[in-house]
């Protein structure tokens, strides 16, 4: 059979190799729930012959097909597993036939897109998050850390605690976690008091550092530096132009593209939901990552982006950066955008009430800048 199958390969056309496919394919899915391993096996082997045969296009539609199936062809789906991303991501994300070993050795294999979207699946095991906390950049370790269904070993654990040091967003996906130990929760929130103290000690009104340790809030320090920019007039401009219509893309890309970085700031805070506080960090951080991760959770455009990225200085608009951006935009999964924003949202609110009470105590002279 195997020698036919070869010699039919040899002598069809792509566009009949892909038809035998899916004639084996739907053979195999309408008789799946009753066949044995042994015959599963079989429909591996041809299955898996057809595939390495065929177009990318209709690798990801075996792929997609193949996902959700109890008993697919493991042989198929750890080949897919390996393809490129787009072909890939069915699999990874849902298939239950991928094993831990399968899934840790794409990681080790493969890239970030691999990576993310291992991330997203229902559960993941102790040997599989080890790999993904150790080898995954910024935005894998804060989808795994941000997957409720993750679980960690100690070392894992420890990881994302050391990579926490220098990442506040990582230190706020952690404290939200219901698994993390009470004594790792201590170690997070003196690393974060540790952080705003050694930012704010030449700068914070005497008294006003006690305070804000005391709190304990993270990025608390963002709404009590003195000599911050003033939102006020750009709030009035963003207002007026709210009260008239709501807010779109169009109007980010105008503000952008003008330089008015308060009244970008200030829609951007406005149309994601988030303080100026927050909407001004995603420009000024060291990386742009974040800024990239709400403008794909706000289905946000890459010309819109393009020139928001230039806000942030000459250096950051570098063409190699501005390429690796793009690059990274187009790659990211809405899914995974719209996650990290969630818990940056939170974090807002858990800081918002934590100054509320805050300047409570001390008479309302501490007050967060809002939209």
């Amino acid at each position: 059979m195997i020698e036919d199958l070869e010699s039919a390969i040899a002598r069809s056309s792509q566009s009949r190799r892909t038809d035998h496919l899916r004639r084996v394919t739907d053979l195999f899915l309408r008789d799946a729930p009753a066949l044995s391993e042994e015959q599963v096996d079989l429909f591996d082997v041809v299955i898996a012959r057809l595939a390495n045969a065929i177009e990318a296009r209709a690798r990801m539609d075996l792929s997609e097909r193949l996902a959700e199936v109890p008993n697919a062809p493991r042989g198929v789906v750890r080949s897919l597993a390996h393809d490129e991303i787009g072909i890939a991501r069915p699999v990874l994300t849902r298939s239950e036939r991928l094993s831990d070993d399968d899934l840790v050795a794409v990681a080790l294999a493969k890239g970030r897109e691999h990576m993310l979207a291992i991330s997203e699946r229902r559960a993941l095991t102790e040997p599989v998050t080890d790999v993904l906390v150790k080898r995954g950049d910024r935005i894998v370790v804060h989808a795994v850390a941000g997957n409720p269904g993750a679980r960690f070993s100690d070392d894992g654990m420890a990881t994302l605690a050391e990579r926490a040091r220098a990442d506040e967003a990582l230190r706020n996906v952690l404290t939200e976690r219901d698994d993390v130990d009470p004594e790792r929760l201590r170690q997070l929130m003196a690393i974060a008091k540790e952080t705003v103290r050694n930012r704010l000690q030449d700068e914070t009104p005497e008294g006003a550092l006690d305070h804000a340790l005391e709190i304990g809030t993270l990025g608390l320090e963002a709404e009590i530096v003195p000599g911050a920019r003033d939102y006020r007039p750009a709030i009035e401009i963003v207002d007026a132009l709210e009260a008239e219509r709501p807010l779109i893309e169009q109007d980010l890309m105008d503000f952008a593209a003008a330089q008015k970085f308060e009244e970008c700031v200030c829609t951007v805070a406005r149309m994601a939901d988030l303080s100026i506080q927050a909407a001004e960090r995603l420009f000024d951080e060291g990386d742009a990552e974040l800024l990239l991760v709400v403008a794909r959770a706000q289905d946000w455009s890459w010309p819109t982006l393009r020139v928001m990225l230039k806000l942030r200085g000459d250096e950051a608009a570098a063409p190699h950066l501005m390429r690796k951006a793009k690059e990274t935009f187009e790659k990211l999964k809405p899914k995974t955008a719209e996650r990290v924003l969630h818990f940056l949202k939170a974090r807002e609110a858990s800081q918002q009430r934590a100054s509320r009470k805050a300047a409570a105590r001390q008479g309302g002279n501490i007050k967060p800048l809002q939209m």
